[in-house]
């Protein structure tokens, strides 16, 4: 019986080691953020044709700054301007509800800032929000 208990727990420890890890809150609300501005940017500007490509560092890992690389994607129809096939966009969290956005030009290693924006307080934002969930306590059973 010990003979399969030690291989199989072997496996289940393999398997445990390779369970993917998630990215922290933080992580995940600064990218939900930064996001929001590009796609916000790239819309304004017209510039719907270039989709996300890769994200440095990774949501796994904490950082104040992350570079958002979007890649032009083919279009069927003929470009009379020339275009560049990457666009980065450095942001940063400059603090707690202020964020930056950049676009990079690797080029001549400097970045134009494109906008920036500080969020409401949690209460305020709480308060400008259109729709909510109700919370657990305010569910009555019938």
């Amino acid at each position: 019986m010990k003979i399969i208990t030690i291989p199989f727990t072997l496996f289940s420890l393999c398997l445990m080691a390779c369970q993917p890890q998630k990215p922290s809150a933080v992580a995940q609300q600064q990218n939900f953020i930064c996001s929001a501005l590009i796609e916000g940017f790239l819309k304004s500007q017209k510039l719907t044709h270039y989709q996300l490509w890769k994200v440095q560092p990774t949501l796994y890992n904490t950082a104040s700054q992350r570079l958002y690389i979007y890649q032009a994607q083919g279009s069927n129809h003929m470009n009379i301007l020339p275009q560049q096939q990457k666009l980065r966009f450095a942001c940063e969290q400059l603090s707690a509800r202020q964020f930056q956005l950049k676009l990079s030009d690797p080029q001549h290693e400097n970045a134009i800032a494109q906008l920036s924006i500080e969020l409401p307080e949690p209460m305020q934002l709480k308060a400008l929000t259109a729709f909510s969930l109700p919370s657990e306590q305010s569910v009555q059973p019938e």
